[in-house]
């Protein structure tokens, strides 16, 4: 191991370059060694470095001592932990002695250390001990380093007075803190970039059962915990599991950092992975160690559930029972806690498993009994099979989902302690399962769960404005048990070689005849699975003004049942994915398209939707929103403005945009009218643009809207037979927000300005940095090459700054004209959809779409 060597005239410069050479001795040596052996290595190092340090600077001359204390105390130091100690002394300082610990404490900074040091007094100790809670619980794992080891003696018996932090002030002190913690993370652990010490499950979690078991008997090690009764073998030897994997992966990252951070970010996980022995092609490696990884978090996170329910039951409340009522054979409420009747039920019925959490259910404000959870965490580490094999289980399964509440009282809990993981075999596949990529923030399995929750969200009143249509169809839904398990399966077949959605389908249809549903039932959620992207893509990839998108959708759907199960699902797939995600544009998006494809199935499939049915209703309401808000304008006045409107102009704007449009345009005294507002569109900022046509002018726009840090969502282009332009673009802040007021007015001058020279504006945005460490192939698709009209492109690229732009000029040096477009941004991905002429106003031809997929491959 490497030693710290002592210089008998030491200078930071010397001490500096022995840190470093500890630090390359590790990155040689790392897979030599186990990871407790570099730690104790380190801090042994440390400890020299100070002892050292403390009898050069003479600090030995006076009464004091110092003392690791954090992390440090703990001995659990890292290649980039902060060095924390206290400097306790027997009274306050003289300024001699100041003056020599200020020396002490810059040598260190200047040597490279991260320091974090105190000194206090014995009396101070106790008193900033007993008003913080970190203070306190740093002074609990004080280590003694050197100096008068009396003071020392002194600290640890003030600490276990009675008067400094009672067991029971302790424990709820630190629950405060885990509390407030995993509300930063959302609740989870996981997230696909997560910190290994505070993360949910993290370090954190450990460090919280080792200070409770340390408040309590002043143990300061597992193994002793083990022999005081307070941990089971089991659950001893899965702590120390988890506890040396998460420290090799945390000693790993520090390694290949240059400052303090704990988050494995994208970036950082495959030289972690590579350092941990990871293999596999591509991002295998890097999704078999997050796996592993997420699993330890899942681990650590139930131990300490059930340790700290344990510790507060027997320790801080002891067991005074109240109010007991018998369940069934095998459980009763004590206490509003559901308590094991048969100690051994879990292995003699084995189904009993599925009761409890039915149990949870039918009392809202029960909770599980800290012994039951032992019991049931000792059983689930030694089961064989799965309880999907029972015709009893199936049925007490489905009880289970028949109930209200039944995915935040049961399923969530049952994915939390492991339930799931024994009924079906399909979910070991996705359990800790990551995605690299920047469109999902959360493992499989936990996105799967949040679909589930934000469907039973759909059944809350307190929902209707975020979700007026789901939470109009849900509750209305003929069986929510079907749309449950659909949405469990939905993305069960990731992970596995072919397309996820085709995978889930079967093992759907595998698992609901299993369950006793019939064959149309059967068909319905087995199709549900398989398809369930269609609607997300059709409402954001496709024209859904076009009658014939809006007839293969509903001819794909076949019925209005399914269409209500489809879009429930999709929108909660939707913000399950990425908080981010769910904005009021994507919320227009998808009604519109269930509202076409209702009105499609109500009419019947023999013929299209009658655009023009639908341009008269246009007009007439926006004639009479008009006549509302505009009562200087007379009906031949507002026929007169609209006479060079295309047909076209009345379909794909609402009666709000064409009344607001044309108000906009009978005061118009200048030759570009640009005008933005939250007001009119249906859930974005939409900007105006009526002009007479000019060359390059959408590239100028969504250049002029991309240089001022604007998302694009969607592009209409609609050119009048007088040559003059109804454009409307449909954008939001980069977060998905609406554009605010200063932000808005200042884009409209930066757009008039644009529009009023023939200069095409330059794009100089910086690279994003996040993007660097992803590959996404540039693919260029045509859709139904048979029409004659216009023609349909699919763009999938690397999202980029400017990407946009250089499409659009790429448009125009073929002398294309862009009718529509759709911008998609799935994480790094952007998945974009043009409706395109050429410049006779035709489909492109064969050629013409070659060279057009040519460029654009060539050039991004």
């Amino acid at each position: 191991m490497f030693k710290y060597v002592p210089i008998e005239i030491p200078t930071s410069s010397a001490v500096k370059l022995q840190k470093d050479q500890l630090k390359l001795f590790e990155i040689a040596h790392f897979n030599q060694f186990s990871v407790e052996e570099l730690i104790a290595n380190r801090t042994v190092f440390y400890d020299e470095i100070l002892k050292h340090l403390w009898h050069y600077f003479k600090l030995n001359e006076h009464d004091a001592t110092v003392i690791a204390v954090g992390g440090y105390g703990r001995a659990e130091m890292f290649p980039l932990s902060d060095l924390d100690f206290l400097i306790l002394t027997a009274e306050l300082p003289s300024a001699i002695f100041e003056e020599k610990i200020c020396c002490f404490v810059q040598f260190l900074w200047d040597c490279g250390f991260d320091v974090g040091h105190s000194v206090r007094t014995l009396s101070q100790c106790h008193e900033e001990g007993q008003k913080d809670i970190s203070i306190a619980t740093n002074l609990l794992e004080s280590r003694y380093l050197c100096g008068n080891i009396v003071l020392f003696e002194k600290l640890n018996k003030l600490l276990n007075q009675t008067d400094f932090w009672t067991l029971k002030d302790f424990y709820y002190a630190k629950i405060a803190e885990k509390e407030e913690r995993y509300q930063r993370y959302n609740n989870t652990g996981y997230n696909l970039e997560p910190d290994v010490k505070f993360s949910p499950g993290g370090l954190r979690d450990l460090h919280l059962l080792y200070w409770l078991a340390l408040r309590h008997t002043g143990l300061k090690k597992f193994a002793q915990i083990l022999q005081v009764g307070m941990l089971y073998p089991e659950e001893y030897q899965l702590l120390q599991k988890s506890q040396q994997f998460l420290f090799k992966v945390r000693f790993a990252l520090h390694l290949i950092l240059k400052r303090y951070d704990n988050r494995l970010l994208f970036d950082r996980q495959l030289k972690v992975s590579e350092m941990l022995g990871y293999t596999g092609q591509g991002n295998q490696a890097v999704e078999n160690m997050m796996k592993d990884f997420f699993q330890t978090l899942q681990s650590i996170s139930l131990l300490s559930h059930i340790l700290v329910k344990y510790y507060r039951k027997h320790i801080i409340s002891g067991d005074e029972f109240y109010i007991e009522q018998n369940l069934d054979q095998n459980f009763k409420l004590v206490n509003n806690e559901i308590k094991l009747i048969n100690q051994n039920c879990f292995t003699e019925q084995v189904e009993s498993i599925l009761d409890l959490f039915y149990h949870l259910t039918v009392y809202p404000e029960s909770e599980i009994h800290a012994t039951t959870l032992r019991n049931l965490h000792l059983r689930l580490r030694n089961f064989e099979g799965y309880l999907s094999q029972s015709a009893v289980a199936r049925q007490k399964f489905l009880r289970i989902l028949a109930q209200p509440k039944a995915i935040k009282r049961a399923l969530v809990p049952m994915h939390q302690f492991g339930v799931l993981d024994i009924y079906l075999p399909e979910w070991k596949g996705i359990k800790g399962l990551m995605q690299f990529d920047l469109f999902h923030v959360y493992t499989v399995d936990e996105h799967t769960l949040r679909v589930l929750q934000k469907l039973e969200d759909f059944l809350d009143p307190k929902y209707v404005d975020a979700h007026p249509l789901c939470t109009m169809i849900f509750p209305q839904l003929s069986d929510r048990t079907l749309i449950y398990l659909v949405a469990l399966f939905h993305d069960i077949g990731k992970g596995r070689n072919g397309d996820h959605a085709q995978l889930g389908a079967k093992d759907m249809a595998k698992f609901a005849a299993m369950h006793g549903f019939d064959q149309r039932e059967i068909q319905t959620m087995s199709w549900l699975v398989d398809k369930h992207l269609l609607m997300s893509i059709t409402a954001q990839r496709r024209d859904i003004h076009d009658p014939q998108i809006v007839m293969a959708f509903a001819a794909e759907v076949q019925n209005k049942v399914r269409l209500d199960y489809l879009i429930c699902l999709t929108v909660a797939d939707i913000c399950a994915t990425n908080e981010t995600l769910w904005n009021s544009w994507k919320r227009s998006l998808l009604a519109t398209l269930y509202h076409y494809a209702h009105k499609q199935f109500q009419q019947g499939m023999d013929h299209l939707l009658d655009n023009q049915e639908k341009i008269k209703q246009n007009r007439n309401q926006a004639l009479t929103l008009l006549e509302r808000e505009y009562p200087i304008l007379s009906e031949d006045d507002i026929l007169q403005l609209w006479c060079s409107c295309p047909d076209e102009y009345f379909l794909r704007n609402t009666p709000k945009q064409i009344a607001w449009h044309t108000g906009l345009r009978s005061e118009l005294d200048s030759e570009f009218l640009v005008k933005i507002s939250n007001r009119f569109s249906l859930g974005g900022t939409e900007i105006f643009i009526y002009c007479k046509d000019q060359p390059h002018l959408f590239n100028k726009v969504v250049t002029t809207i991309g240089a001022k840090q604007f998302s694009v969502h969607n592009a209409q282009i609609i050119t009048a037979p007088d040559g003059y332009v109804f454009d409307t673009f449909i954008i939001t802040e980069l977060n998905g927000d609406l554009v605010r007021f200063d932000r808005r007015r200042y884009l409209e001058q930066s757009l008039r300005a644009t529009l009023e020279t023939e200069k095409i504006p330059c794009l100089n945005l910086k690279k994003d940095q996040q993007l660097q460490h992803f590959r996404v192939k540039t693919e260029v698709c045509f859709l139904n090459t048979e029409k004659t009209e216009h023609s349909e492109m699919e763009l999938f690229a690397l999202d980029k700054a400017g990407l946009l732009a250089q499409v659009s000029r790429i448009f125009t040096e073929l002398e294309l004209n862009l009718l529509n477009a759709k911008i998609t941004t799935i994480g790094e991905k952007a998945e974009d959809f043009f409706i395109l002429t050429n410049k006779l106003g035709k489909a492109l031809t064969e050629a013409e779409r070659q060279e057009l997929k040519y460029r654009i491959i060539s050039e991004l």
